[in-house]
């Protein structure tokens, strides 16, 4: 009966084991193309800061307001950019990390994706106002494609978040809150 149960609990064990992994693969395989995809996001938010750069450069010859909006716009897609790019250089280094340090860096890289998500958002909101007053098409339609970008960053910062917790260091219990004081 006790060898029956030792091989009963050995075989669970087994399984376990083989589920955690195979969870662990699935979460590793996740976070792996969402920092692919920060990448590609990084690039694409390149080129249209780039073009609305040239697009600025046509409107010198227009209105002192209008390039004045235009100009705005693009550094906000550029302020946004270095957001991604940061987050996307901290994020893709991750396999040179110790395992024993793991959790830590994981820690610090969720507070710097909160911090990420507020400041996109904060660019977002700044882009979106200025294009507002913006007359002519064309730095509508590429501020368009920005917002777009940036809200997808906005929601792979979050979602990288939420994979990253259970892997990070867990909170502290001792830590007083604001409402406690």
């Amino acid at each position: 009966m006790k060898k029956m149960i030792f091989y009963l609990t050995l075989f669970l064990l087994v399984l376990l084991n083989q589920a955690l992994s195979a969870q662990s693969e699935d979460i590793d395989s996740r976070l792996e193309e969402i920092i692919g995809r920060l990448y590609l996001n990084h690039r694409t938010l390149s080129v249209v800061y780039s073009n609305l750069h040239d697009t600025a450069l046509d409107a010198v010859n227009g209105s002192d307001e209008q390039l004045g909006f235009i100009q705005k716009t693009y550094l906000f897609v550029s302020e946004a950019n270095l957001v991604c790019l940061n987050q996307w250089e901290l994020l893709s280094i991750t396999g040179y990390i110790k395992d024993s340090h793991l959790s830590d860096y994981y820690t610090l890289r969720i507070k710097g994706l909160e911090r990420a998500v507020f400041e996109s958002k904060d660019r977002l909101v700044s882009l979106k106002l200025y294009s507002t007053y913006i007359e002519s098409p064309e730095p509508r339609k590429l501020i368009e494609e920005a917002v777009g970008l940036i809200e997808a960053n906005i929601y792979m910062f979050e979602e990288l978040a939420d994979l990253l917790k259970p892997l990070a260091n867990p909170p502290n219990p001792f830590t007083r809150s604001l409402q406690d004081s």
